[in-house]
């Protein structure tokens, strides 16, 4: 076998043999493996399929997940972008409770934090584009260690930060990065602020 015809974006596209197992087209590769399945790469992106066509299907779909998320990227805010990749780091949704002794090593709020410091202090512990997303929230995690967690923000408030789930308090550290948090001064600030929303919204 030596010519594959596949469709690309419903045009149908003529390979050219590479090698004995080997097809090339519009910067695609295609190989077919031992095991009979096939591999399509192109740049950082790959798909497998049964067929020279399904490989190339699943590779142009992994193509355009890929642009569609960086389309968002460009879209949203640092603090969203963190919050975004920071639930998908630690597979957090909406009902993941902040106690599970099967999920976290501690809870989930140290473990976010721990992430984040990981992300500061220990360069490989993730992608490098997450660890650089994950950085801008350095100030926010060294507010909450000293207001939050050491009880030196209102007593209130950090029953009611405390009772977060891990996605809201995802999305409180987004809110702290968005606010342009980068002191623990600018910290306290931020809690403070939150203090008096709080007790309004409650009263």
């Amino acid at each position: 076998m030596n010519v594959q015809v596949i469709t690309i974006n419903g045009t149908e596209t003529t390979l050219t043999a590479a090698s004995h197992m080997t097809w090339t087209t519009n910067g695609i590769t295609l190989r077919l493996r031992p095991n009979m399945t096939w591999r399509a790469t192109r740049g950082n992106h790959a798909g497998h399929g049964d067929t020279a066509q399904a490989a190339t299907d699943n590779l142009l779909a992994a193509e355009t997940k890929t642009a569609k998320a960086a389309k968002i990227t460009s879209r949203s805010t640092k603090g969203q972008n963190f919050t975004r990749e920071m639930r998908t780091h630690l597979h957090i949704g909406v009902r993941t409770r902040r106690f599970s002794t099967k999920k976290w090593t501690e809870d989930g709020h140290r473990d976010v934090m721990q992430a984040i410091a990981d992300a500061n202090n220990r360069p490989g512990s993730t992608t490098a584009e997450r660890e650089a997303i994950f950085q801008t929230a350095f100030s926010a995690l060294c507010s909450w260690e000293k207001h939050i967690l050491n009880g030196r923000a209102d007593a209130g408030l950090v029953a009611h930060i405390n009772q977060m789930s891990p996605y809201q308090f995802v999305g409180l550290i987004g809110q702290m990065i968005d606010a342009g948090i980068s002191n623990v001064g600018e910290g306290e600030q931020f809690f403070a602020d939150m203090a008096r929303t709080f007790y309004a919204q409650a009263a």
